[in-house]
């Protein structure tokens, strides 16, 4: 059988020049890089070197999946937008880390499965939807490196019960597309996201900066330092000077300050999250139940009718249908605790098609015998 690897590049900063492109096309035939992105496919062979140094030396970010259960999402940022101080606590062996390499950070989350998927594995078009991530980063949001961390109590064995939990960023019960996303690709549980989302305050929206009275407050020689850098084409500049700007407005909500829970008390509150997500289901499935026995009700000596129909086409899945209606019919006389008047006419339709064996074996599979 062939493997199915798939690795996507993204340039976001900015484009690749004409020389990078080429060193790019090197690495393999199979690839026709673009400007501000490059693919590479690979069914019976390997990528050529380490995906990281390509994303590190190149672009922006990385997105790699393999049908053998590996799935890895990392995203390089300029050194002086983001804190590494940051990053570290939410960093777990073989699952979350990040490097500094020159003037950047590269940021990599990955998790491998031995069992490999369940389900058909298809890369074309993921990254896309996991781009954002990097953006918000870069604007301190953390609720991504907080996921991943649920994503690694899973898989980790550098993780054990006692371990505590990092900082719990706001916004875990307001969730993105892309972190929606994210938490599908990495197969996150759910409950245990909501289990950890009690701890964490809301999202609020930043308070907006006047920029005109910002900039008019810088002095002049800061103003002039600014238009420099812009001339000069330093990259990232804007977000480098809107958050100069920013630090005349009141700080952003921090993460929460609540006591730090161990993985054992996360795991446990995921499960009582299971088990009353379970009961409410079944809550829901027993009403929809009594309203589908309650509409029948009405339309019960209809239905038997229907079902000698049925039976009298002799076919197959005339048959299948017939003894559909007839299973609904038992569930309504336990509900109406009629089941003697059921099993009576129930022994009578199989004394009638008695010489009905694709009847009878399908009756006895269902469980109606009278």
């Amino acid at each position: 059988m062939s493997t199915y690897q798939y690795y996507e590049f993204q340039a976001l900063d900015r484009p690749l020049t004409e020389t990078e492109q080429q060193a790019v096309s090197r690495l393999s035939s199979r690839v026709n890089p673009h400007p501000t992105s490059a693919i590479f496919v690979y069914n019976y062979s390997d990528f050529p070197g380490s995906a990281e140094k390509v994303l590190a030396k190149y672009y922006d970010a990385l997105f790699f999946i393999a049908n053998w259960g590996s799935v890895q999402i990392a995203f390089r940022f300029p050194k002086g937008l983001v804190d590494p101080q940051q990053f570290e606590p939410y960093c777990v062996p073989d699952c979350i880390s990040y490097q500094v390499t020159g003037d950047h950070l590269v940021l990599n989350i990955e998790r491998h499965d031995e069992g490999g998927f369940d389900y058909w594995v298809e890369g074309e078009g993921t990254l896309s939807g996991l781009i954002p991530l990097r953006e918000a980063i870069l604007d301190g949001d953390l609720r991504l490196l907080y996921l991943a961390w649920l994503m690694a109590t899973d898989v980790a064995w550098d993780l054990v019960e006692g371990n505590t939990e990092p900082p719990v960023p706001p916004g875990l019960k307001e969730l993105n597309a892309s972190l929606r996303n994210f938490i599908d690709l990495f197969e996150v549980d759910e409950h245990l996201v909501g289990a950890a989302a009690e701890a964490s305050l809301p999202l609020k929206v930043k308070p907006a900066v006047d920029l005109g009275q910002a900039i008019g407050n810088l002095e002049r020689a800061e103003q002039a330092a600014w238009l420099l850098r812009l001339a000069q084409g330093e990259r990232r500049l804007d977000l480098k000077f809107q958050r100069r700007l920013a630090e005349q407005a009141p700080r952003p909500v921090a993460p929460s300050s609540q006591p730090r829970r161990t993985v054992a008390q996360l795991q446990a509150a995921a499960e009582r999250v299971t088990q009353k997500t379970a009961e409410r289901k079944r809550r829901e499935a027993q009403a929809k139940r009594i309203r589908e026995l309650e509409a029948l009700a009405p339309q019960a000596e209809i239905t038997w009718v229907r079902v000698e129909q049925l039976i009298e086409r002799k076919n197959a899945s005339a048959y299948r249908e017939a003894v559909e209606w007839l299973v609904k019919l038992k569930e309504l006389a336990e509900y109406q605790n009629a089941e003697l008047a059921f099993n009576q006419r129930l022994r009578a339709i199989r004394s009638k098609y008695a010489r009905r064996p694709a009847l009878m074996r399908r009756l006895n599979e269902a469980g109606l015998h009278g």
